[in-house]
């Protein structure tokens, strides 16, 4: 699987989970800045359900999303032996938030959030049997903020 692909779908993934549940046109920036941690980044095999990796809970990954007020993002995923740091630009409405990495095509996704907690669920592909074939998965990614 390559990193980068993992690496945009979670960070996506992330900026989805800052929705607000009002039904309004948009969420505010200033609602979900900060600084959000993953406490899981769980890929499930959708022929085989059965069949999951969490990449932070099983394998030690940490990623790290930093949004700012002002429309602006940072992406920090780590997966010894290795790193992968992006930045670029979202936007949001109320069910879903379009991250744009620099030099790169925009990606939308729905999001879900309860105050400090977002959980993000997008579709994906991954590597299950570490042989390079990718097949279809499900990815669910939840974020905390302090």
């Amino acid at each position: 699987m390559k990193l980068r692909h993992l690496t945009t779908s979670a960070l996506a993934l992330i900026l989805i989970a800052g929705c607000d549940d009002d039904g309004g046109t948009g969420l505010d920036p200033d609602d979900i800045a900060g600084t959000w941690t993953a406490t899981s980044m769980l890929f499930t095999e959708v022929a085989a359900p059965n069949d999951e990796v969490d990449l932070v809970v099983d394998e030690g990954a940490v990623l790290t999303l930093g949004l700012a007020a002002d429309g602006t993002y940072t992406f920090t995923f780590v997966l010894a032996p290795e790193n992968e740091d992006e930045a670029g630009t979202y936007t949001t409405t109320s069910t879903t938030i379009t991250i744009t990495p620099m030099g790169e095509a925009a990606e939308t996704f729905g999001l879900v959030r309860d105050e400090d907690v977002m959980t993000l669920t997008d579709t994906d592909t991954f590597d299950f049997n570490d042989d390079g074939t990718e097949t279809a998965a499900t990815l669910v990614i939840t974020l905390t903020r302090p």
